[in-house]
């Protein structure tokens, strides 16, 4: 991973605690606004952030769903790689801690 840090501004924080969700962040990265970046809590203890997705619909508008009856979802934005995504990921959970310690706990 390269160490060259990613400028995110945090804007807003909404914090949730629901299975291993732990809120909805929109941040800044130079001139693009990201709203609804979803951060989620590993198993192992970890953070992540999640780029925003919309659910997958049908030409009549259903949503699809997988065999555990959840609604799938499509990516919005994706990043070229790997790297970029955890170096994006790395910096929004570092400015959500600055500014709400434990949150993402």
């Amino acid at each position: 991973m390269s160490d060259k840090p990613m400028p995110v501004e945090l804007v807003t924080w909404k914090s949730v605690q629901k299975g291993g969700l732990r809120g909805f962040a929109d941040v800044r990265l130079g001139a693009l606004r990201i709203n609804g970046v979803m951060i989620y809590r590993k198993t192992d203890g970890g953070a992540w952030a999640a780029l925003p997705s919309k659910p997958s619909v049908n030409s009549d508008g259903t949503v699809y769903r997988g065999t555990d009856g959840k609604p799938k979802y499509t990516p919005i934005l994706e990043w070229a790689n790997r790297d970029t995504s955890d170096r994006f990921s790395l910096a929004v959970i570092a400015a959500i801690e600055q500014d709400h310690p434990g949150d993402t706990e």
